[in-house]
């Protein structure tokens, strides 16, 4: 079952842009140019697309089942997190045994909280903080119990050595002293590698994690038989675990984020800034108050009034005035009764209160903040929101059992299900839309009011298509994108902001432009009486199903609202009704003329011998791929290597656009000027000329017309091998088409340039029967159109 609840970080997806070549925008915290978060835990997240990547091809070919579905991408990391935070229900389960409590209760207890059910299933680096933490008391508690025990006998086999009369007792002693086994820095290694990691997850793991290490450091130190010595070599013995987990996350966020290379490392050609600290730099924006405020400052007794009742509902209350008991004992009581100081109980009660209260003093506070505290409250006060048969229950107990799993059902209801709900169901919805659309068309989709949308959904390949020799990559041309205006505006500029986009959407590009917009139900209503006299707006479809605290339906039902087809109920289904997202197309009136378009869809275009060599050698247009009938289809797959000369040869001849054959300025730098479409494409610039100097295709060519045709002539007389099976491919082509002069000539615009499209149409390929000019070797390359296919075969093609 989906948990279709959405949470603003739940941005675990974005690693689909890197593994599975799926348009996804990266969190502004993974930003290059300063990234405040590691990917050492996104990595971990993304281990589900790797295995999608290299499994999905079997899924397709022996059962017939698309593996790479918006659905499955949305729910594979939250299945990988779902698996790890049974990590966490382990950890509960050893540490109650270890305080002789009852273990299933605090694992029932621990289940039970909507914390695991909605949070923990999610790629929330919170959740991981939170399980990293499980792992850490886990280890810390069993230390100190074994340290404890170990430390006993050993001052029981000291009393009885020291009372011992014979040498023999005290040898005896001694040998059984020797056998106990060593607890000094057991679980170092464990420890170290957990809070370095940890860090590097969440820096405020550290203060999470500062209570149960100094207790793992200082324990047994108070007894005769350990000196303060070994507080000190257990803090040496975490260092080897920390240096080798530090510099590990540190040179996988410097690779990934290309401060350094391999190469740069090799050689030690490096500086200071080749390091990221990802640590670092998050503390360093979290210091900043401005920075802070883009976010949301809040007051400082937030968490302690707020957050904590909402996320632990009774067992944060029972928390609080457990630390209040604590001190008030603390304070008033005797030495002899006091509490200890060195008990595990201490140990959880300090390690819940002390990040409430080191948090509190960060002006941004949010409630997933506190999720790490789970584990100690459940610890401390299972027993107290449980009815466990064979007792003498009280009425307290039964509220208590009453209001934590009230709670925590209406929470998973609202937080899994309601709270932003409709906005992944909107998302595949869009993807299904824009599967419909004809072809050459862009879509441009508006999202407002509405938490930030996973646009991985949407399922846009950014597949790269050709690859220069210096390792210069090219895409297509995107044909959808996206808008996030937030809701910080009224609904009526909506129309000014989605106007502006629809201009600049048909003067950037020659293709037919569509806009939706997706909103709150709520606000629908206001869209429409708001809307200009030449947008014409109808609604798509509504997503039901989204509860958004900030622009609630308004609720209060009038007597003007009344009619007589529709009373009270039906006027209160409606505003039920308007808890959901509508997708609403929007139109702007005709479309400017376009007949000079399609106009030059209908010409020819003369391509001299040089150009074809270069396009048959770019594109693999030989006879190996000629040849279908003896090749498998993924043999037909591949990647045409297009270098600068070529492009600019390419696109000069063909007049290739932005919008169809674009550069991927993500995976290299480059000028615009590079690929203009001026004089800077090799050649020259005069294009009527047929004997011009890219005619000829020889570096030594002349400025006269006499020598550009010897030099021709003894082109083709040294190229005679080569040419002849391209004449023999043209002969073919030749017999397999009956009436090539009927047939229409098409823009290479016209194509969707992915190798996948070309397959079907490779037979038709050809050129004309003789040379357009005379004595010259320019000849008519023939495309043919693309067939009008539905939009869903464009794409399983």
């Amino acid at each position: 079952m989906e948990v279709s609840g959405w949470v603003d970080v739940d941005r675990g997806g974005w690693w689909v842009g890197d593994l599975l070549n799926i348009d996804a925008k990266k969190p502004w915290e993974f930003h290059p140019e300063n990234p405040i978060r590691s990917v050492t835990f996104s990595a971990v997240v993304s281990l589900p697309y790797v295995f999608i990547k290299y499994v999905a091809p079997f899924f397709t070919y022996y059962l017939g089942y698309e593996l790479q579905s918006p659905y499955n991408l949305l729910v594979a990391p939250r299945i990988l997190m779902t698996f790890l935070s049974f990590i966490a229900d382990y950890s509960v389960y050893r540490i109650a045994r270890m305080c002789f409590l009852r273990p299933w209760c605090c694992v029932e207890v621990f289940a039970s909280s909507y914390i695991m059910l909605v949070y923990a299933t999610r790629t929330f680096s919170n959740t991981m903080e939170l399980i990293l933490m499980a792992v850490l008391l886990w280890r810390v508690c069993e230390s100190m119990v074994e340290s404890t025990k170990i430390i006993r006998k050993q001052n029981v086999l000291q009393d009885l050595y020291e009372s011992a009369e014979t040498l023999q007792d005290k040898v005896k002693l001694v040998r059984i002293k020797s056998k106990l086994p060593p607890y000094n820095y057991v679980d170092s290694a464990i420890i170290s590698v957990v809070v370095t990691y940890g860090a590097f997850v969440r820096p405020t793991f550290v203060i999470f994690s500062f209570i149960p290490v100094a207790f793992w450091l200082q324990r047994g130190v108070v007894t005769k038989e350990v000196d303060f010595s070994y507080f000190n070599l257990r803090c040496l013995s975490l260092l080897p675990g920390i240096v080798v987990t530090f510099l590990t996350c540190v040179l996988a966020d410097s690779f990934y984020y290309g401060s350094l290379t391999f190469t740069e490392l090799l050689f030690w050609n490096v500086t200071g800034r080749s390091f990221i600290v990802t640590p670092v730099n998050f503390l360093l924006y979290n210091a900043n108050e401005n920075n802070l405020a883009t976010h949301g400052l809040h007051p400082y007794y937030l968490h302690l009034v707020v957050n904590l009742p909402l996320l632990h509902g009774v067992l944060g209350l029972l928390g609080l005035w457990s630390v209040s008991k604590y001190m008030a004992s603390f304070i008033t009581n005797d030495m002899t009764k006091k509490p200890k100081i060195f008990s595990i109980a201490t140990m959880l009660l300090a390690t819940f209160i002390l990040p409430v209260l080191v948090l509190s003093a960060v002006p941004h506070q949010e409630p997933r903040f506190l999720l790490p505290t789970l584990l100690p409250l459940v610890i401390l006060h299972s027993d107290d929101v449980l009815l466990i048969s064979g007792k003498r229950l009280k009425a307290f107990k039964h509220l208590c059992f009453l209001a934590w799993h009230v709670w925590n059902i209406f929470c998973v209801i609202f937080f899994g299900f309601l709270h932003q709900g409709g906005v992944t169901k909107t998302m595949m919805r869009v993807h299904e839309h824009i599967l419909l659309q004809p072809p050459h068309t862009n879509t441009h989709i508006v999202f407002s009011d509405m938490y930030t949308p996973p646009t991985f959904l949407l399922m846009r390949r950014i597949n790269v298509v050709a690859v220069a020799e210096d390792g210069r990559k090219y895409r297509m041309a995107k044909s959808v994108f996206t808008y996030d205006v937030g809701g910080s505006r009224a609904v009526s500029d909506l129309h000014e902001v989605t106007s502006r986009i629809y201009k600049e959407a048909l003067q950037n590009s020659t293709r037919d432009a569509e806009l939706v917009l997706c909103l709150p139900a709520s606000l629908s209503e206001e869209l429409y009486n708001s809307k200009p006299e030449n947008v014409s707006l109808r609604r798509l479809q509504r997503v039901r199903g989204h509860i958004t605290m900030e622009d609630p339906p308004d609720m209060v039902i009038d007597a003007a609202s009344f009619t007589e087809s529709c009373g009270h109920v039906c006027q209160f289904l409606r505003r039920l009704d308007q808890f959901s997202i509508d997708i609403i197309g929007i139109y702007f009136g005709p479309r400017p003329d376009r007949s000079e378009r399609v106009a030059s869809l209908e010409k020819t275009f003369d391509i001299d011998d040089e150009t074809f060599e270069v396009i048959d050698e770019a594109f693999d247009m030989n006879e190996e791929i000629f040849s279908r009938k003896e090749k498998t289809k993924e043999s037909n797959h591949e990647t045409f290597i297009i270098d600068e000369k070529t492009f600019g040869t390419v696109k000069k001849t063909f007049r290739v656009t932005e919008e169809t054959f674009e550069m991927d300025e993500d995976i290299f730098d480059t000028d615009d000027e590079t690929f203009d479409t001026n004089d800077q494409t090799s050649g020259t610039n005069d294009q009527t000329s047929g004997t011009n100097d890219q005619t000829s295709g020889t570096d030594d060519q002349t400025s006269g017309t006499d020598d550009q045709a010897t030099d021709t002539q003894d082109q083709a007389t040294d190229t005679q091998d080569q040419t002849s099976d391209t004449q023999d491919l043209t002969s073919s082509a030749r017999d397999q088409t009956s009436n090539t002069d009927d047939k229409s000539y098409a823009d290479i615009d016209n194509f969707d340039l992915k190798d996948d499209y070309f397959d079907p149409f490779e037979d038709e390929f050809e050129l004309s029967d003789e040379p357009l000019i005379p004595n010259t070797k320019t000849y008519a390359i023939r495309l043919p159109k693309p067939p009008k296919v539905a939009a869903h075969t464009r794409e399983e093609l």
